[in-house]
């Protein structure tokens, strides 16, 4: 038993690895600096959601409204744990292993007495310590939201269950692609995408439509392998609940597990997960590293990702050489055409697809008659079908587009500074005015093919919906039931029949609207990426600002957009996620729309249209200061001022 113990205790806590990272880090500046942080943010988290609440600036404060207000604002905070761990327990691995490899510190582990497994699990459990007692150090200000009522101690052992869950997923799957070598760091920022546009669609596919069509308040077959439908299953208890055993009843073993139990369906498969990829890593570790295993290296050396000599036919460099750097270059590898192409492919294949079940009547759609349109009915036509998928399809095209900006954008600088290519560039006679122009043109040019596919989808389905109508056919037109009161449609309510099913200049709009929000993200993350010495010091304050801008105005532009036509609008159009909703059905979201059908199809281009007026000019003083302050930057960076 003794023996036992000491065997897991070199595992776990004795492990040199772990003790190493676990005590460098601990003294490290940027680690406290993060963790007060993130506990600052906690603390106004909660002293905002109590004020907007209602709780604290009321002359008299009831119990009723404190507990909605704690239940709120412990769901959202929940939420943001959650999307937090996803996006950026991946970014503290890259940023770890990839200083491990430009040391070659992990090929002088292969040669210590330390084991496999050691060396797995040290990785592993040394930097999940820091993420893990990031969530921990939130407890006790969950434990005060609990004083006011309306949230349950197993809903906040389940939030934090949930995040250390994913937390652990996310850094297993960052640890073995370290292990294999399979692309360091662009590995892991394609993976962080990749868990983006899952958290974004499944979501969305979920709340938007197998709900909507579905009217039981049971969970669904999604519920067990996404975190944050996991945490609705524990909050929303009256929404969004487990079914009862009754229902279950006719179910498999392993179904009725998955459906009735999510949180612990969601713990075994991710912790499941999560020990194979170790012990596999475990077992392939130094064989990796001495190139036993030829089908690895093959496909390493077929995707150009192997450390040999690279050699190309001399090309022509046309206009700045920076910008045709960064359009054409990056481009070139294999596994870039692959993710380019395979975005495309996907998402226009998914397009078509939708239009096709739309217009052969294959799509779910429960259809009530006429008389039942209003309320809050849980009946969906196809056409209303077909506008949420259509919605869900955008955002996530666009979530994606977004977040490769931001991490391309990010990495741009602070990469060139930390393989010493920037020393190289100084040398020559590029200016400070070509290099920082050079990079923005270059990158949003290199992005075009990913923004076009969001523009393509929206403008194929109105060409779709005009070509459909032009012929007489009824799947290019729907009709809209505005309702004055909420008591049923023949309460005052008003109904717009032959309407467009989407409005041929949709696309054009979210065009106009999506490259300059693109090249904001582009312009933060090249100034953040000249500030900052390494990719991570630069991701993760690019990422907070233009998450807190689409946040921010997303949220601003959807409350007033029921109630103000103009205002509304105008603000909802800063936001090209939530604007691509409004741009799918503009009927059902802006008040009075249907009303002055053509006065606010002018509108929304008119909102487009400033919105990317005020975003060029933001990136135009982004990279003018940058450009001011290149050589001063540079050479404190350095070390020279």
């Amino acid at each position: 038993m003794q023996s036992l113990a000491r065997w897991f205790a070199r595992l776990g806590p004795t492990n040199p690895m772990v003790v190493r990272i676990v005590e460098g880090g601990s003294r490290r500046r940027q680690h406290m600096l993060v963790r007060m942080a993130y506990l600052g943010l906690l603390v106004g988290l909660v002293v905002l959601g109590l004020l907007s609440g209602g709780g604290l600036l009321a002359e008299r404060v009831g119990l009723n409204t404190l507990a909605r207000s704690g239940a709120q604002l412990f769901r959202w905070i929940a939420y943001g744990q959650v999307i937090g761990v996803c996006l950026l327990s991946p970014l503290f691995m890259a940023g770890a292993i990839a200083s491990e490899q430009s040391g070659k510190t992990y090929n002088i582990l292969l040669t210590t007495p330390l084991s496999n497994l050691q060396v797995v699990l040290g990785s592993l459990l040394g930097r999940l310590f820091f993420v893990l007692t990031l969530l921990l150090s939130g407890l006790p200000l969950f434990a005060v939201v609990l004083v006011f009522g309306g949230v349950r101690v197993g809903s906040v052992l389940e939030a934090f269950g949930v995040a250390a869950c994913t937390a652990v997923l996310v850094g297993s799957v960052a640890v073995t692609l370290s292990v294999l070598r399979a692309g360091g760091r662009k590995a892991v920022f394609v993976f962080v995408i990749a868990v983006a546009a899952y958290l974004v669609g499944a979501y969305l596919l979920d709340r938007m439509l197998i709900r909507e069509i579905d009217t039981v308040p049971y969970t669904t077959w999604l519920t067990a392998w996404h975190p944050l439908l996991v945490l609705e299953s524990s909050m929303l208890t009256g929404s969004y609940r487990p079914p009862p055993p009754e229902v279950l009843s006719n179910h498999s073993a392993a179904a009725a597990f998955l459906l009735g139990r999510p949180f612990a369906a969601f713990a075994a498969w991710t912790l499941g997960l999560s020990a194979l990829l170790v012990l596999g890593c475990a077992l392939m570790l130094r064989r990796v590293g001495q190139g036993e295993w030829v089908v690895v290296e093959r496909l390493k050396k077929r995707l150009r990702m192997d450390s040999g000599e690279r050699r190309h036919a001399p090309r022509v460099v046309v206009g700045n050489p920076v910008a045709w750097r960064e359009a054409n270059t990056r481009g070139r590898l294999a596994g870039a055409v692959l993710a380019r192409g395979g975005f495309a492919v996907l998402g226009l294949g998914a397009a078509v697809g939708l239009t096709w079940a739309h217009h052969a009547g294959v799509l779910p759609a429960n259809l009530p008659a006429p008389a039942t349109q209003g309320g809050n009915n849980p009946f969906l036509t196809s056409a209303q079908v077909y506008h949420r998928g259509l919605t869900a399809l955008l955002v996530v095209e666009i979530a994606v587009v977004c977040l490769v900006a931001i991490y391309m954008s990010a990495g741009c600088v602070s990469r060139e500074r930390e393989d010493g290519t920037l020393d190289i560039l100084l040398t020559t006679p590029l200016t400070p005015r070509q290099y920082v122009w050079g990079k923005l043109r270059g990158l949003v040019r290199f992005l075009s093919l990913m923004i076009a596919v969001p523009v393509l989808t929206l403008l194929g389905a109105g060409v779709y919906a005009l070509v459909v109508r032009k012929l007489g056919g009824v799947q290019g037109s729907f009709t809209h039931y505005d309702l004055a009161t909420g008591q049923g449609f023949g309460a005052g309510g008003s109904v717009y029949q032959d309407l467009p099913l989407v409005t041929p200049e949709a696309g054009l709009w979210l065009a106009l609207g999506l490259i300059p929000f693109v090249g904001l993200c582009v312009g933060v993350g090249i100034t953040w990426s000249l500030r900052a010495r390494t990719v991570l010091g630069a991701v993760l304050p690019t990422v907070g600002i233009v998450g807190l801008v689409a946040l921010v105005m997303g949220v601003c532009g959807l409350t007033p957009i029921g109630a103000a036509p103009m205002v509304g609008p105008g603000i909802n159009a800063f936001s090209p996620a939530t604007n691509a909703a409004v741009l799918v059905n503009p009927w059902a979201a802006i008040a009075g729309f249907g009303g002055a059908s053509a006065f606010g199809r002018v509108t929304l281009g008119v909102a487009a249209a400033v919105a990317a007026g005020v975003y060029w000019s933001v990136v135009y003083g982004l990279i003018v200061g940058t450009t001011k302050n290149f050589d001063q930057t540079v050479r404190k960076l350095s070390g020279a001022g």
